[in-house]
């Protein structure tokens, strides 16, 4: 299946461009004016310290919400949200948890042995049952994958019912990227477990698999579990019949496996087969939640479709333009965001500005969406996806922007959601005429196609396209950007290091500006509407019927 993906998309470079697909004079006029100064100009202001990190909520957020709202009444976009508001009201819950009041013991052999929270495990706050505890066995479910189509069930014939399930990060590593991206999803695996009638869950990961520190994840989660709130004020996607979710310090994982007859080494070696076995413990879970009331909004603004008929469907750009305040650390404590994701609000301002040039909009409309709350898990663009300002059936398509990567000039991207739809033939016209070159996921294992604003639109079955740029560089520059690039994520990203002091390359902001408005303009321009691939995985999951 990975040699198939990497076959495709090697074959997107060279795929014909049709007449529908050319691009004509007027709308390459509107390239030249793309100013990569008005791109670093918006970024200044939305990374600025006195925005404080534009966490929901919090007076920066607020602030960086009513710029990007000036912008859109200084460009003309109209209101999309009725008839005279670019406001999208979006109410956050947010759930921490009482650490003096929760805990989790371990039952082995009829000895209770109290952990410690923070160092050896942490919990999940329960938003709807503010005071919940389960006392039940533990039992091994390797990844928590039951994938039936695939050959791969770790559940097997293991009845879970009234047992709390301990399960590794991620997913086989035989899966393709696309597999993989949806059955490494907690929410894809907490539903098959409230299926199967567990009532408790308890996450491991694997070693490498981590993109924070234990430790910072700790202190993310003393901040808080944000979640969206329905007309009822109840919040949303809680998995409520798992009573108590725990995630344990992989450094202290083992004990769990003491009265099971395996150690974790082996459970760790035997993960990409099917595999689950009772721990023979059981764990004592408690878990004391407080509720706090947070009111953010998302932006919607839209451009007016040229053709009668065809301005009735839409072409959603979103990027979030939320990030995470401010830390705890001395010294520079403020989470700026710079790149995650300033830049994509910047480089989506760019792209509304860019449509609002052309003398004729396409046939279709176009919804220019800033959502809230992507840090806190897509949260903003779920809600806009379940309830759009406009008929779900008539959005055709998606594109997201999200920290792109822009250190150094682009000569190729990595395009993800290409494989899946016919969104790859207007993608390939206009990498075509850009000159760039198109390439596969180089890191499948990282599961970026469920982590980002694209995927709430995914799940809603409306194809989508998350772009960003590849390691290719010109022969002068002496580093490897394969390298330099990873190694921002393990240095910068999410941490207050990732503020206007990096080496950006506005430039290339400016190619992302046309690449990604090229092809949202073919989209809103041709006459039929996207389609998924015959046989696609996420099509077959979420397309329409």
């Amino acid at each position: 299946m990975k040699k198939q993906v990497l076959l495709l998309l090697s074959a997107l470079t060279f795929f014909p461009i049709n007449a529908c697909a050319q691009i004509n004079p007027e709308v390459e006029k509107t390239l030249y004016a793309i100013r990569p100064e008005a791109i670093k100009a918006d970024m200044s202001f939305l990374a600025d310290d006195m925005l404080e990190g534009r966490r929901p909520g919090t007076a920066g957020f607020a602030m960086a919400s009513r710029y990007v709202e000036t912008r859109f009444i200084a460009m003309g976009l109209q209101p999309g949200v009725g008839d005279s508001s670019y406001v999208q009201k979006v109410t956050l819950k947010n759930g921490t948890v009482k650490e003096d009041n929760s805990r989790l013991s371990l039952v082995i052999d009829g000895k209770t042995e109290a952990l410690t929270y923070g160092k050896e495990f942490m919990l999940s706050p329960n938003p709807v049952d503010l005071v919940s505890e389960v006392n039940a066995p533990l039992i091994f479910v390797g990844f928590g994958v039951h994938a039936p189509e695939l050959g791969h069930s770790d559940y097997g014939q293991t009845d879970v019912r009234d047992k709390i399930i301990v399960f590794f990060g991620g997913a086989p590593a035989s899966f393709s990227s696309a597999e993989r991206a949806y059955f490494s999803s907690t929410a894809v695996k907490y539903q098959e477990a409230v299926k199967r009638g567990a009532i408790g869950a308890i996450s491991l990961r694997l070693p490498g698999g981590r993109r924070f520190s234990w430790d910072g994840a700790v202190q993310r989660s003393r901040r808080g579990r944000l979640r969206w709130a329905n007309e009822q004020d109840k919040s949303q996607n809680t998995f409520e019949q798992l009573k108590v979710i725990a995630a344990f310090n992989q450094d202290h994982a083992e004990r769990l496996f003491f009265r099971s007859g395996k150690d974790m080494a082996t459970a760790i070696t035997n993960s990409q087969a099917p595999q689950s076995f009772p721990l023979n413990i059981e764990a004592r879970m408690k878990v004391e939640t407080t509720v706090s009331r947070i009111e953010s909004s998302n932006l919607i603004g839209v451009i007016p479709g040229s053709d009668p008929v065809l301005k009735n469907e839409y072409v959603v750009y979103a990027a979030h333009v939320d990030h995470l305040g401010v830390g705890a650390a001395e010294g520079d404590a403020i989470y700026n965001g710079a790149h995650d994701n300033a830049s994509g609000v910047a480089i989506l301002l760019g792209i509304a500005r860019t449509f609002q040039r052309l003398p004729e909009p396409p046939r279709r409309s176009v919804i220019i969406a800033v959502v809230t709350a992507e840090e806190s898990g897509l949260l903003g663009s779920d809600y806009f996806a379940t309830h759009p300002t406009v008929k779900r059936e008539n959005i055709v398509a998606n594109l997201s922007l999200d920290m792109p990567f822009f250190f150094h000039p682009i000569l190729d991207i990595v395009p993800y959601g290409a494989e899946h739809s016919s969104l790859s033939k207007p993608l390939t016209a206009a990498a075509r005429y850009l000159n760039l070159e198109i390439g596969p996921d180089p890191f499948p294992e990282r599961v970026i196609f469920i982590r980002s604003d694209h995927f709430s639109f995914v799940k809603k079955g409306i194809p989508s396209l998350f772009i960003k740029s590849g390691f290719k560089t010109v022969a002068e520059d002496p580093v490897d950007r394969s390298v330099s690039d990873l190694a921002w994520r393990s240095t910068t990203y999410h941490t207050p290091r990732d503020d206007m002091t990096q080496a950006f390359d506005f430039n290339a902001a400016a190619t992302h500006v046309k690449l990604n408005f090229l092809t949202g303009y073919l989209i809103a321009d041709e006459p039929e509407r996207p389609e998924w691939n015959e046989g696609d995985f996420f099509g077959g999951k979420f397309g329409r019927p």
